[in-house]
C-alpha cells in the first residue's frame, strides 16, 4: 500500500486538537520527547539518545523545539510545525532551553504533562529547574486529542529518517 504524504497543515490540526484538549484537561503545556506522540503530532521521527530532543506544545502558540546543536540542520528538514528551534551546545543545558520555551509561551505556573515515554532524567531536568509548575502524565490529554501513545505512528514520506 502506497504511503500518502502528510502535510504541515494536518499535522497544526493535530496540535489544534491537542490544545483544545489541554484546555479540557486544564493544561498549560505538553512536552514530548521522541515517541509515537511526536510523530502523530509533528511528524518528527527521531531516535532517543543520551541528548535530548524535545517538542514543547503550549496551550497557546506555536510548538517550540529543544535539540542539539549539531543537530539543527537536520532536524530543520523533518520539522513541519512550529520554527522556534532553541539548540543547546554540550556545554549547556537542554533543560534550560525547555523551562525558557515554556515561560517564553506564558507557562509559569499551572499544569504542565509530561509524556510517559519521556525518560526520567529529562522530566527531572525540567522539574528541578522548573518547581513551581506542577507536572502530570500526558496520556489522558494525549487520548483525548487521538493520540494513541502505544501505537507507532506512521508519519508520512520522507520522515523515517533517524
Amino acid at each position: 500500500m502506497p504511503q500518502t504524504e502528510i502535510t504541515g497543515t494536518t499535522y497544526r490540526q493535530r496540535i489544534g486538537r491537542l490544545q483544545e484538549a489541554m484546555k479540557e484537561f486544564g493544561l498549560q503545556a505538553v512536552v514530548l520527547e521522541p515517541g509515537p506522540a511526536m510523530t502523530y503530532l509533528t511528524g518528527v521521527r527521531w531516535g532517543k539518545s543520551e541528548r535530548t530532543f524535545a517538542v514543547v506544545l503550549p496551550l497557546k502558540g506555536e510548538p517550540v523545539w529543544t535539540l542539539p546543536g549539531f543537530e539543527e540542520l537536520r532536524a530543520r528538514e523533518l520539522i513541519h510545525a512550529g520554527d522556534d528551534i532553541r539548540i543547546w551546545q554540550e556545554d549547556e543545558s537542554p533543560y534550560q532551553r525547555i523551562v525558557e520555551a515554556l515561560r517564553d509561551r506564558g507557562v509559569g505556573s499551572g499544569r504542565v504533562a509530561i509524556d510517559e515515554a519521556a525518560r526520567f532524567f529529562v522530566f527531572d531536568g525540567i522539574r528541578k529547574l522548573a518547581p513551581q509548575l506542577d507536572y502530570v502524565g500526558a496520556s489522558a490529554v494525549l487520548k483525548a486529542a487521538g493520540v494513541d501513545p502505544a501505537q507507532p505512528a506512521r508519519p508520512g514520506r520522507g520522515a523515517e529518517r533517524k
